[in-house]
């Protein structure tokens, strides 16, 4: 009973003298989740907490860790992080992101378009294909992306004019 009290003790003791290590489990923990996360939140944290282990390295006392690690993560909070995001978002919010600006571009048909089968080629990549109406757009034939939803385009035939038409040609 004694040994497992006299372990404990050195256990306790050596988290004691070595608390840089649970600082930068924390750090490593943190930045994890920022990689799910993606809001530079717990990437500000992390920074808090390496600063706190390199407080620990730097042989400064418990209290001392605890109080630079979170002054450090709360400046990066509150004047880091800000600037970051605003770097990271910039441009007019009224940009079109890729799907957006999709409307309206000009498909190629790869293969025969309906509205329950077909693929056709979008600004060099192939994307399913269904007809936006009671169409069926053939192979090759050009199209106008109308509107997508997932890895669907939904195309409409492009407006064109048969000059070999006779019909056309008397109007």
């Amino acid at each position: 009973m004694q040994v497992t009290a006299e372990k404990e003790v050195s256990m306790i003791e050596w988290f004691g003298e070595n608390l840089w290590a649970a600082w930068l489990a924390l750090t490593f923990v943190l930045a994890v989740v920022e990689s799910f996360v993606l809001d530079l939140m717990f990437l500000m944290l992390a920074v808090g907490a390496l600063a706190a282990m390199t407080v620990s390295l730097a042989g400064g006392a418990a209290w001392m860790q605890v109080v630079i690690g979170s002054v450090t993560a709360l400046l990066m909070l509150g004047a880091v992080r800000p600037i970051a995001l605003k770097h990271l978002k910039k441009g007019p919010e009224d940009q079109l992101t890729n799907i957006d600006r999709m409307q309206g571009m000009e498909a190629h048909t790869i293969e025969t378009v309906t509205d329950s089968s077909g693929l056709a080629e979008v600004d060099g990549d192939t994307w399913t294909a269904r007809a936006a109406g009671d169409y069926q757009i053939e192979p090759g034939a050009a199209a106008l992306v109308e509107s997508v939803d997932g890895a669907t385009v939904y195309l409409k035939p492009s407006p064109r004019i048969d000059w070999n038409d006779p019909q056309a040609r008397e109007a």
